[in-house]
């Protein structure tokens, strides 16, 4: 009895220890260093290895907090107050005290919230002359509930000079009550269910950095946007629209023009980097002046009277040299004594095109055809296939108002892809067109010519002119129509844009969308594009079901249009939950049956959406990509953590995306394994890279996945191999309007 009584307290001892190992207080920063899996991220002036005042050990951080600038601890890894709830460090305001420093938390570089040290000091002010111990609820510097984070700063409180502090044992201390973690995910894989080619070209950009191309080898690049518009090939100059002051931009002359123009070097780049280019082509009916090749602008103030903003004081105060004052942005509201002849409802109006522009027709892009062919050949000779009937025109009476004031109707669209395509085909046959080029979600359903009557932008009397029809399916209507009188089909692709709204679209510079709430909103609107049940967490405020929606349109009103999707964004390029949303679009895209994308725009460098796209393109460094037939993978828990599956012959590639902001074990179920897989991943804090094997067995694999994770299981697949019969199954129904 005395031996089993021994026997139980080592147990127990074991067990506490391990537990205690389990929940144990984490240091940043105690002595000379940060601790491991932290890293020094600070603005301000510091030494990590000061003197002057030690609370333990030899050194202590010395820190000047002036003029805002902060010590910012980052981790490498996300963390949640889920099991650390209070930052606590030991703070010595030397000889004076009073220094204003306040405490913040961060996430991919936003700042989730702060609150100032007053609030946590005795007294509401830093001590002199002797370490003060100070506690901080997490909840209080920007971690409510489950918040994940990856810094920790402590930051000057006032833009003045304050005299400098020290700073010892940074730590984060275990929550005493933890939440109940979340239990394991089931993943279920059929590869003989819900088969769908993967076209893979869905893994394409909108233009993109040519060094990456050459590296990722994007099978797709467009030559695209609202300075395609109106391009002149001719001279190599285009317009930039509303987007900058409406004007002529004139490319660097090679001296061989037309040969050798931007559009010439884009699509050598992209034939060259094994890509295949887009070219945008003009069917607005304007291009740029051919009198000089020189800098030319819409709203001139001289002419029209002042406006609202001009191209210096855009740059004011200290406008370039190269810049023109005369050149407005064409708005005149809130302006002293506008010209009353030109300024209508705060808008330059009556303003004549010729001032930058010239009017063109359809045998202006088929000579364009004729010299792209000339130099690569034509779309059936290897050359440039694919050709998009411009870009946004429902939006042309906003981004390109100075030439095309009067918004479009369906009839206008309409006449404007027959002419054009209709020539474009007889110059070229094997040419692919892309059309209508929607920007949005209003016109899907109608012109913006109803949008601009309002109240409604998705219907109106144009639209009820129309058979009450909407837009898109009146526009497939037609381009059946026109091959069953005349043999020729004008349209080879449905080709829309489409942003997610609620400020998760990531194009805001300024605002990369990172904090708590919109991270969890953006991955949430992922189901946007395929969930008939999901609302709209936006404006749009219904169900977008957007790729079943468009593919029931194709099947009803035009069978055998490909769909493209040539601009969409789903957050920054570096931020965590944006390039886990880029990763899980392109999955979305192969099992939903997409034939075309081109994200707007190809990712910068060195960013983490950069390894979104590396996940599908290059993997494993030697060219691993996903392809081949997507096949049915369901979770039970598809809200916090998605899965998607390819077969490819005997490979059986799997993505899983944690959504939650903790680490969750997946059991994902597959029968006919041969034998181990190969895991990559990348997180939120960490790059893609190759993590290791995964043991399988006869049911298929257990893996743990991170917070906020993207991970990739490729599979050598037995039983389940080519020969599946493939269609065009879908999850989901296609009963929406």
């Amino acid at each position: 009895m005395a031996m089993k009584n021994k026997i139980c307290l080592v147990l127990l001892a074991c067990f506490l220890s391990s537990a205690a190992l389990s929940a144990q207080d984490v240091r940043i920063y105690d002595d000379v260093a940060l601790e491991a899996g932290w890293q020094d991220w600070s603005w301000a002036t510091h030494e990590l290895n000061g003197t002057g005042q030690v609370f333990s050990g030899t050194t202590s951080i010395r820190f000047e907090p002036d003029n805002w600038e902060g010590l910012f601890f980052h981790s490498t890894t996300l963390r949640t107050p889920e099991t650390h709830d209070r930052l606590r460090f030991r703070i010595h305001g030397g000889p004076g005290g009073g220094q204003l420093i306040a405490a913040a938390l961060q996430l991919g570089g936003t700042n989730l919230g702060s609150a100032s040290l007053a609030a946590y000091l005795p007294g509401g002010s830093l001590p002199a002359n002797t370490w003060t111990t100070v506690t901080i609820p997490l909840s209080a510097i920007g971690a409510p509930g489950a918040t994940s984070y990856d810094g920790v700063v402590l930051q000057a409180g006032t833009g003045n000079n304050q005299a400098p502090v020290w700073v010892d044992v940074v730590e984060l201390l275990v929550n005493p009550d933890p939440p109940e973690p979340p239990g394991p995910v089931s993943i279920a894989i059929n590869p003989a269910l819900d088969r769908r080619p993967i076209d893979p070209r869905i893994y394409g950009v909108n233009f993109g950095d040519v060094a990456l191309h050459d590296d990722l080898r994007w099978p797709v690049r467009r030559w695209g946007g609202n300075s395609t518009t109106r391009y002149n090939w001719r001279i190599d100059v285009h317009n930039t629209a509303n987007d900058y002051f409406f004007q002529n931009i004139v490319a660097p002359d090679p001296g061989t023009l037309p040969h050798g123009s931007k559009a010439d070097v884009f699509i050598a780049q992209t034939f060259a980097g094994g890509g295949e280019p887009i070219i945008t082509v003009p069917t607005i009916g304007f291009t740029p002046r051919e009198d000089g090749r020189v800098k030319r602008w819409g709203f001139s103030q001289g002419a029209y009277g002042a406006q609202q903003m001009d191209e210096c004081r855009f740059y004011a105060p200290n406008p370039p040299n190269w810049c023109s004052a005369d050149s407005g942005n064409g708005r005149c509201d809130g302006v002293a004594n506008p010209n009353p002849a030109f300024c209508q409802n705060g808008r330059i109006t009556g303003n004549n095109p010729a001032d930058t522009s010239i009017a063109i027709g359809p045998s202006f892009v088929t000579q364009w055809m004729s010299h792209i062919a000339s130099r690569v050949g034509g779309a059936g000779q290897g050359g440039v296939r694919l050709f998009a009937l411009d870009n946004e025109a429902m939006l042309w009476n906003s981004t390109h108002r100075d030439v095309f004031p009067s918004p479009l109707t369906y009839d206008g669209l309409w006449s404007r892809t027959v002419n054009y395509a209709s020539a474009m085909k007889a110059a070229d046959p094997a040419a692919q067109i892309l059309g209508p080029v929607t920007w949005g979600w209003c016109d899907l359903f109608t012109s913006a010519a109803d949008a601009a009557a309002g109240p409604s932008c998705v219907t109106g009397q144009d639209r009820q002119n129309h058979g009450g029809l909407a837009l898109v399916p009146w526009y497939l209507q037609q381009v059946c129509a026109y091959q069953a009188q005349h043999g020729v089909r004008l349209v080879d692709y449905l080709d829309v844009h489409y942003y997610p709204q609620g400020g998760v679209d990531g194009l805001d510079a300024s605002n990369p969308g990172e904090d708590p709430a919109t991270a969890a909103k953006r991955l949430r609107s992922l189901r946007e594009l395929y969930d008939p049940a999901w609302v709209a967490e936006s404006w749009i405020a219904e169900p977008v079901y957007l790729i079943p929606r468009l593919r029931g349109w194709i099947d009803q009103y035009c069978p055998g249009t490909k769909l493209a999707v040539t601009e969409y964004s789903w957050g920054a390029d570096d931020g965590p939950s944006g390039a886990l949303a880029q990763a899980e679009v392109m999955a979305i895209f192969g099992r939903e049956g997409v034939d075309l994308a081109t994200r707007w725009v190809a990712p910068e460098p060195n960013t983490r959406t950069v390894d979104a796209f590396r996940l599908y393109l290059d993997y494993d460094g030697n060219g691993g990509r996903v392809d081949g037939t997507s096949v049915r993978a369901t979770s039970n828990d598809a809200e916090d953590v998605t899965a998607y599956a390819a077969e490819d012959g005997a490979i059986l590639r799997v993505l899983l995306f944690n959504h939650d902001i903790v680490a969750r074990e997946a059991n994902v179920a597959v029968a006919s394994l041969s034998g181990a897989g190969t895991l990559y991943r990348f997180t939120g804090a960490s790059p893609l890279a190759t993590i290791g094997p995964v043991a399988t067995n006869a049911t298929g694999f257990t893996i743990e996945l991170p917070a906020r994770s993207a991970s990739l299981v490729v599979l050598p697949l037995g039983l389940f191999a080519d020969g599946f019969e493939t269609g065009n199954t879908s999850r989901w129904s296609t009963t929406l309007p």
